[in-house]
């Protein structure tokens, strides 16, 4: 049975606000490397919204049909919903999508694929509710071979609901292709300069910090697209 918490991000006074700040650049970034035509005028599923924060982004820079965000935190949720009035969005506590009764054109996790321990079921879920020729982007960071991946899973599993999962980059593309989605890869770090101040909060050293971004991707997968 899936846990249900309040909030995910434990550390601090208002762990998931401050998550959502320091997300913010990031999904700069990821709406950035996303095609306009898997988004406008797209129903569009966001897999592990927290408080919403990404879904508002992206209609602030490409409009799209109407939105739906799941997430097990339900405090978090609430928030999303209370944020999201002028935004075509639709909210709900869980794990399973089809909770919405509806097929999708895009779904998009960011920085959650990590958490997920059945990967091979979650690929599923959402082959289960994206269209025919449906997209799912996922970002996902290969810490397999990364020094700090120890220190980092220590520091994550005390402060988060759910533990880091160390999956590998093969595993990931090896099960997306099991359930019949093809699979690109799009590097996610690809900017001259690295902000490298706070390398510390989970890296053991600045090049265990510019290992991370150099296996980090922005997964594009197709569904029905094996050729």
């Amino acid at each position: 049975m899936v846990e249900i918490y309040d909030h995910w991000w434990l550390k601090g006074e208002n762990g998931d606000q401050e998550m959502e700040e320091n997300h913010y650049l990031a999904w700069q970034n990821v709406i950035h490397l996303m095609d306009k035509k898997d988004i406008e005028k797209k129903k569009i599923l966001d897999f592990g919204c927290n408080q919403g924060g990404f879904l508002r982004q992206l209609y602030d820079h490409i409009p799209y049909k109407n939105a739906y965000g799941i997430d097990l935190a339900k405090e978090a949720i609430e928030i999303a919903k209370q944020r999201a009035k002028m935004y075509p969005i639709t909210y709900a506590v869980g794990s399973n999508p089809a909770v919405f009764d509806c097929l999708f054109d895009t779904v998009i996790s960011t920085s959650v694929l990590y958490l997920i321990e059945d990967l091979p079921e979650h690929f599923r879920l959402i082959g289960h509710v994206l269209r025919e020729g449906g997209v799912y982007y996922t970002s996902f960071s290969d810490q397999t071979k990364n020094p700090s991946a120890t220190f980092m899973k220590e520091k994550i599993d005390r402060y988060g609901a759910t533990k880091m999962q160390i999956k590998s980059l093969n595993e990931v593309v090896d099960g997306l292709v099991a359930q019949g989605f093809s699979v690109e890869l799009i590097k996610e770090q690809q900017q001259p300069v690295y902000e490298v101040t706070s390398y510390k909060e989970f890296y053991l050293s600045v090049d265990d910090y510019l290992f991370s971004c150099d296996h980090s991707y922005l997964i594009k997968a197709r569904k029905g697209g094996r050729k």
